[in-house]
């Protein structure tokens, strides 16, 4: 049986492309296009985040790095949270400068889920600090069942 010796750089080629095809994020880019040779892209990004039961609320702590406040949109409809921001970066050229390679990015970040109970928003709290959205929204007061006596 023959053996193959593959040079370092034609092993490098093929499993490298592989691996980094396999753990890219397939929502990311298009199939089409493996990250390494697209960085201009513009891609989507799973926030990350951790949902508290405090009893009377619930506490929703979301990574959103390097987002501006005022770029965070937050919906409640019922139980249903949806979290979106954007995060767009571009190099400023002063006059007299010569620009010999500029890049542009722009994140999307998404996130939406439901939460056990619905949530009021008489409340209802939202503070931005050191990108980490802070959401705290009251549990809507559940409909008590008041049994009346036949008589």
């Amino acid at each position: 049986m023959a053996t193959m010796l593959m040079t370092p750089l034609a092993r490098r080629e093929l499993f490298g492309s592989l691996f980094d095809d396999f753990f890219n994020d397939t929502w990311t880019l298009p199939a089409w296009a493996p990250a390494s040779r697209m960085p201009e892209t513009s891609t989507i990004a799973r926030a990350r985040m951790d949902v508290t039961d405090k009893g009377e609320k619930f506490e929703i702590k979301v990574d959103l790095p390097g987002v501006k406040k005022e770029d965070i949109e937050v919906a409640i409809e019922g139980n249903r949270v949806s979290i979106s921001a954007t995060v767009k970066e571009e190099k400023e050229v002063k006059e007299g400068e010569k620009l010999l390679h500029t890049e542009r990015y722009m994140t999307s970040y998404a996130r939406a889920f439901e939460l056990p109970v619905e949530v009021s928003e008489t409340g209802s709290d939202a503070a931005y600090e050191n990108g980490v959205l802070t959401l705290t929204l009251p549990k809507k007061a559940s409909a008590t069942t008041k049994r009346l006596e036949v008589h």
